[in-house]
């Protein structure tokens, strides 16, 4: 486990209780916390990117 990787890292402070439970997640899934942390960041940039829905656009005119 663990070589070389194209992947830059990112580093985030987060309080203890976070940690453990993204611990226990990622055991739980057999997964790397590391693992854990960037498939949420990932699904969060995608919800980022979606255009927004009609529904938020204001009309200026």
């Amino acid at each position: 486990m663990g070589g070389k990787t194209d992947l830059d890292r990112v580093v985030a402070y987060v309080p203890s209780e976070w940690k453990k439970e993204l611990e226990e997640w990622a055991e739980e899934e057999e997964r790397s916390v590391s693992w854990m942390v960037a498939k949420l960041i990932d699904r969060a940039l995608q919800e980022r990117r979606k255009p927004e829905s009609p529904s938020k656009v204001v009309n200026m005119r």
